[in-house]
């Protein structure tokens, strides 16, 4: 089995790291070149989070610097929060201007969105994407997912999921993460896949099968044999 943790704040030097897992690790503009160096085996994202959109002009030419980098596979998080941050008056425009990096670019973007759906669905109206959208840490009701499902989004979950939700995702459309949780990716993969009673393995695979679509370039982790483990 191959794991693969497509946003996570949780890093780890490589004297500690997993092996058995790949990432990709969320980190601030201004942070990504020291991490880039430190971290060698994983990929990144990097954004402007929606709490920190005010007053982001310098940030955001900065990204637009760096984030042609190939170790950079996704533009974000980025997104919408109705209950943190700065109005959606300023938020919705530093938002706009990630999806035109993530459209020239030809990179997905992650998205971090909290009480303002019909927002963000109506940004994508907007902007009619042709870039994948990540909605990341999804835990949302039935009757929210069906539409997003119809709108073209994509989801990861993590430790905390709404199982009558997960049950609905096509597997095609489907990611795992560990966010800040305290959930091993190893434990997150195993909750989802016995969610939507599916073997582990197979839905290893299958996840493994929408990273290698979605973020091609993210590097494979080592495979993990869990019967090796048992021998030792």
């Amino acid at each position: 089995m191959e794991f693969y943790d497509v946003h996570t704040h949780q890093i780890y030097t490589e004297d500690n790291d997993d092996p058995y897992h790949s990432c990709i690790f969320d980190v601030y503009s201004l942070e990504f070149e020291v991490a880039k160096e430190l971290h060698q085996r994983h990929s990144f994202s990097c954004g402007i989070h929606p709490w920190y959109s005010e007053d982001s002009e310098t940030q955001m030419a900065y990204l637009a610097e760096i984030s042609s980098d190939p170790r950079i596979v996704a533009i974000g998080e980025t997104g919408l929060d109705k209950l943190k941050g700065p109005s959606l008056d300023v938020q919705i425009p530093v938002f706009k201007k990630h999806i035109v990096l993530s459209e020239s670019l030809g990179k997905p973007i992650i998205i971090h969105c909290v009480k303002a759906w019909e927002e963000l669905i109506k940004v994508k109206k907007e902007t009619k994407p042709t870039q994948p959208w990540v909605i990341h840490g999804y835990r949302g009701k039935p009757e929210l997912t069906k539409r997003l499902i119809n709108e073209g989004f994509l989801f990861s979950v993590g430790e905390s999921i709404n199982i009558d939700s997960l049950q609905m995702i096509p597997i095609d459309s489907l990611f795992c993460e560990t966010d800040e949780g305290e959930m091993s990716i190893r434990d997150v993969y195993l909750q989802a896949s016995q969610a939507i009673n599916m073997d582990r393995e197979e839905f290893a695979l299958r996840i493994a099968e929408n990273v290698r679509r979605v973020f091609p370039s993210v590097k494979p982790p080592k495979p993990y044999f869990p019967e090796e483990e048992e021998e030792d």
